[in-house]
């Protein structure tokens, strides 16, 4: 498996399982199974092409700001696929239920990175 597989398949996973924990937290988080795996597709093809670029940009000393862009990028992944697939199949609502589902899939995130410590292979 090449090292952009092996990236991309942790982070789903960990995106499926996260989402789908945040789903049954919250109530006025809502996910239908079909666009469950489209709004996973989504979010990992977000996130790895992000975390990408944040790890390539971002002064490894700097972990202050990762870990502010981490969250940052995670609220703005989730907008992303609010926004793209409909509110029928993936729906947040609430300032309460976005700051829980962000903080949840967040912290998914910096499990993966300690799984998956290396950023997706840049294409020459």
């Amino acid at each position: 498996m090449t090292a952009l597989l092996k990236s991309v398949a942790i982070s789903a996973a960990a995106n499926a399982v996260s989402l789908a924990f945040a789903a049954w937290i919250f109530d006025t988080f809502n996910i239908r199974f079909g666009w469950f795996v489209i709004a996973v597709a989504l979010f990992t093809a977000l996130t790895v092409v992000l975390r990408g670029v944040v790890i390539n940009t971002v002064n490894q000393f700097a972990r202050g700001f990762t870990i502010l862009g981490g969250l940052v990028l995670t609220l703005l992944g989730l907008l992303l696929t609010d926004l793209v697939v409909p509110t029928s199949g993936f729906s947040i609502e609430g300032v309460g239920t976005w700051i829980g589902v962000t903080l949840i899939v967040w912290a998914a995130g910096i499990a993966y990175g300690e799984v998956d410590s290396s950023a997706p292979p840049q294409r020459a």
